[in-house]
């Protein structure tokens, strides 16, 4: 797990750049605006490891999302340590903080090429949910990204693969460059977190206790 203090050039935030030999690593990019880290969160990062053999998983929070629009967004520093609380326990696990640096629209593309820049062994895994990849078209420089990355769809257990592909079916998704993993489904959601919280409602078994610290800590999410 990487700490809040320094930052490497590649955005991993207390962790500097790895030598590298051999086979190059294993590496998941897992991004979300994380407004709050949720134990689904938790679970989808660690079957998704598990079943990819991933060396690490970064998790990528959000500067601006593109994709979601209405309402304010928790302040960068202190989304940064709900992140840092909620991967503490899970050493694959690391906080990458270069959307949060850049500022502005967070686009998945920019973040793609500076990782390809700055570690070139480097074999990327793009994990999105089913619901986000069914706009890929328009996302910024779509065709660009299966270049850079490994697309891995998140998909709910029980969902047939050819289901999940004709959800999900798009011609700058080339066959080869896109993979299904299916998860236990659970139904959590930062929207839930957030409402149970202004709503003075326990949260216990939602957020970690860890997340749950910084939670009351910053008085987060009350009305």
């Amino acid at each position: 797990m990487a700490s809040s203090s320094g930052e490497s050039k590649t955005g991993l935030a207390g962790v500097g750049p790895r030598p590298e030999s051999g086979a190059g690593p294993r590496v998941g990019i897992f991004g979300g605006t994380f407004d709050p880290p949720h134990v689904g969160h938790a679970i989808v990062a660690r079957e998704v490891v598990e079943f990819l053999g991933l060396n690490r998983l970064l998790w990528v929070p959000a500067a601006t999302p593109p994709h979601k629009t209405g309402r304010a967004l928790t302040p960068p520093g202190v989304r940064r340590r709900l992140v840092e609380a909620a991967i503490e326990s899970d050493p694959r696990f690391e906080l990458c903080d270069l959307e949060l640096e850049r500022g502005g629209v967070s686009y998945t593309i920019d973040t793609l090429r500076r990782l390809r820049a700055d570690h070139p062994r480097w074999s990327l895994y793009l994990v999105v949910g089913m619901d986000l990849l069914a706009g890929f078209a328009r996302w910024k420089e779509s065709a660009a990204i299966p270049e850079l990355a490994e697309v891995v769809v998140i998909a709910r257990a029980g969902v047939p693969e050819e289901v999940a592909l004709a959800a999900v079916r798009d011609p700058a998704l080339p066959d080869g460059r896109v993979r299904f993993v299916q998860v236990t489904p659970v139904d959590i959601s930062s929207a839930r977190v957030r409402a149970r919280l202004a709503g003075n409602l326990a949260v216990r078994g939602m957020v970690t206790p860890a997340v749950r610290a910084v939670i009351e800590r910053e008085d987060l999410y009350r009305v």
